[in-house]
């Protein structure tokens, strides 16, 4: 039966003052590096840290430093001083970039520092959160589900326990957001409720070749040696934030050997995955991921090289997705890497091998990994109907709004809570906008998307499949995507609102070829999309046993997988074996300006003309990057890096590329943790950007 939550569970999550004393800290031995070192705020590590590095922060240390951390969506943030400063990575701060810029403008390109307050300027929709509080509410969400209850009823019992749970919290503090977290995979369930800040303005940029130096032959690569900075500030009824929690900046900086942490939200990582999940993502999920990328990048590439005006328009999407190829091809040269594998393996044994020789836990979970690895071949081989049954096509614009209008009718004729969740009341404001959006529909780009997309399709689908031959019939790709494009009725935001109020008579007998083939994919979709979450909904239950069965066997000595949510991770600055030698610890200006020569200055290891004009005012010998053993993935982008004294030491950008695999299974052997070092921050913003008092308040 569906229970209500207790006022006081209410209360004392609202009324939580520190999550470092939300629950015993561990203190059992830590029980090996394969999960890694993401560890939450109220589950710290102490025995472990004070084991290895001699250090054991009290409450208030961990309370600090929880409290001048930052999320902004999709990154991380701190604040770094008492006035609401807030610092992240310049590609965190791209949409906000963007924003600010006023007409013959190009801030991303020329960078942007506000030399007074009322210079700084509004990042129009950035949000930016400030974790106050966490609590348990595993059992308050397991109540919610009567046992026995299928799959798909459970998950959305559970997401219904969790919607509730952040209302309720979120009505008892007005500047509150509430999300409920799972960890483990759902073995546990956590409230977490942030300070949320709405009001964020640009104080500082870098430009976007300083920030991004190297560009996408360096990424996920060190030695490195890019600024990748920006600042903004948080306000609060248009006066700056008063933030006593921040971190202070070392005036030292580091040294190799330092202990050092990054406080940060790691976005996913999948070590609590089973062999078979990871086959799957191995054989299926990855290489459709990769050959996707690889078609649409290449359309972009051809698009900016035909015209300038289109590359600046494309450069933040490009950026995007070369990111995305670079980190799946080093997530899947992982899993292809049979030692890896085999540790993976033999971790996995160990951990089953422990539930079997328990009576109890070998009736309550041993089945869990058959069940998974059964699900994984059944969605394996629906893999490709369901990669073509959607209305993605790398990005069509008019396949999706044909999508959304042959939906229409459909789901606003049922009741709100029946429909699908672009057509619910809540989320009317946001279909209006993408279906009646005044912005022109960029026909060269939409035939070139298609083109890739139809072919990709009539490489995997048979002749005889229904969306093949409702898609290209006997035409070929290029000649498919030139014809629906041209022949299309929906180009214009009056033409999609005229079809929408024809109502399903006109949406039935519109010739329009996208509304056609929409026509054709809807049930396609609708079904398979019907047996997809069926079966993940299943898994979902079954990764709970596995979860359980670790927190059985290991209890939290054991890192959860990354959740976007707030996580500490030790690390040490150290360099690596590489390429037959040894990685340096630190890179510096010296190495920024050999690099630019040696390469005669040409993209992508070009310098803006402010860093060349200003070459001789710099101390060369100045720290500019560096590595640490930190464990950090996609999210802690933007993330602080600080020592013992919880002093800003640097900035977390970006990992090595042999730290991608560890996605899957840490080690700290040559994977490392790629960051802005805090002394060539203060030199750059002397220096070259004359951004004298933005350095002095960091260091005040």
């Amino acid at each position: 039966m569906n229970r209500a939550f207790p006022l006081s569970l209410i209360v004392a999550c609202v009324a939580l003052a520190g999550s470092a004393r939300a629950q015993t800290p561990v203190t059992t031995d830590y029980p090996g590096l394969e999960t890694g070192k993401m560890w939450t705020f109220d589950v710290p590590p102490l025995e472990y840290w004070a084991k290895r590095y001699g250090f054991r922060p009290d409450p208030a240390w961990l309370e600090h430093a929880r409290l001048s951390a930052a999320r902004l969506p999709g990154c991380s943030a701190s604040f770094v001083s008492s006035d609401g400063l807030v610092m992240t990575n310049h590609h965190c701060a791209r949409g906000c970039i963007a924003s600010s810029t006023k007409q013959g403008e190009d801030l991303l390109e020329n960078g942007f520092y506000a030399r007074a307050r009322g210079e700084e300027r509004p990042c129009e929709g950035m949000t930016l959160d400030q974790l106050e509080g966490i609590a348990d509410v595993t059992d308050s969400v397991n109540a919610a589900v009567p046992a026995g209850t299928a799959a798909t009823r459970a998950a959305e019992l559970r997401r219904a326990a969790g919607l509730r749970l952040e209302r309720a919290c979120a009505a008892a503090v007005s500047h509150a957001f509430c999300q409920v977290v799972p960890m483990y995979r759902g073995g546990q369930y956590k409230l977490y409720r942030f300070r949320r800040f709405s009001d964020v303005r640009l104080v500082f940029a870098v430009e976007a070749q300083i920030g991004f130096f190297g560009g996408d032959p360096d990424n996920f690569t060190y030695p490195r040696h890019d600024l990748d900075l920006t600042f903004v500030r948080a306000y609060e009824n248009g006066q700056p934030a008063r933030t006593p929690h921040h971190y202070r900046w070392s005036k030292s900086g580091s040294s190799e050997g330092d202990l050092v942490f990054v406080i940060g939200n790691p976005g996913s990582t999948g070590r609590l995955n089973t062999i078979a999940q990871l086959e799957y993502l191995r054989d299926v999920q990855y290489p459709a991921q990769l050959a996707q990328l690889d078609r649409q990048i290449g359309v972009y590439h051809r698009l900016s090289e035909l015209d300038p005006q289109r590359a600046a328009a494309l450069r933040n999407t490009l950026f995007g997705l070369e990111n995305s190829r670079k980190a799946i091809g080093g997530y899947q040269s992982g899993l292809l890497d049979p030692q890896l594998m085999a540790r993976k393996r033999q971790w996995e044994q160990s951990f089953r091998a422990r539930v079997q020789s328990d009576p109890a836990m070998r009736r309550q979970y041993a089945g869990a990994w058959t069940q998974i690895a059964d699900g994984r071949r059944q969605l394996a081989a629906i893999d490709v109907r369901r990669r073509y049954s959607g209305f993605g096509a790398y990005g069509s614009r008019l396949l999706q709004f044909a999508g959304l209008i042959v939906r229409h009718p459909v789901e606003t004729a049922k009741p709100d809570s029946a429909r699908l969740l672009p057509f619910r009341d809540a989320s009317r404001t946001g279909l209006e906008r993408a279906l009646y959006s005044a912005t022109p529909v960029d026909t060269v780009q939409e035939m070139a998307l298609l083109t890739a997309y139809f072919e990709a399709l009539a490489g995997e689908l048979a002749a005889s499949d229904p969306v093949r031959k409702a898609a290209l019939g006997t035409r070929t790709p290029e000649g498919a995507a030139r014809e629906m494009v041209r022949a299309s009725q929906i180009v214009t935001a009056d033409q999609r609102r005229a079809m929408v109020q024809g109502g399903a008579a006109a949406i039935a007998a519109s010739s329009d070829p996208f509304i056609a083939l929409a026509r054709t994919l809807d049930p396609l979709d609708r079904d398979i999309q019907r047996q997809v979450t069926a079966l993940t909904d299943r898994e979902a239950q079954q990764d709970e046993r596995v979860a359980r069965a670790l927190l059985a066997v290991y209890g939290s000595s054991v890192a959860p997988d990354a959740t976007f949510s707030l996580r500490i991770s030790d690390g040490e600055v150290r360099r690596y074996p590489m390429n037959g030698t040894v990685a340096q610890p630190y890179t510096t200006f010296h190495g920024l300006f050999d690099r630019w020569a040696a390469f005669s200055g040409t993209a992508p290891w070009n310098l803006p003309a402010r860093w060349i004009e200003r070459r001789d005012s710099l101390a060369l010998e100045t720290p500019l990057n560096a590595a640490s053993t930190n464990d950090i993935i996609g999210g802690n982008s933007g993330s602080p890096v600080i020592n013992r004294d919880a002093e800003v030491v640097g900035l977390i950008f970006d990992g090595n590329i042999e730290q991608l695999p560890y996605r899957f299974l840490f080690s700290e052997e040559r994977g490392r943790s790629v960051w802005v070092d805090c002394r060539g921050i203060v030199e750059a913003l002397r220096r070259v950007y004359d951004a004298g008092a933005l350095a002095e308040e960091l260091l005040r």
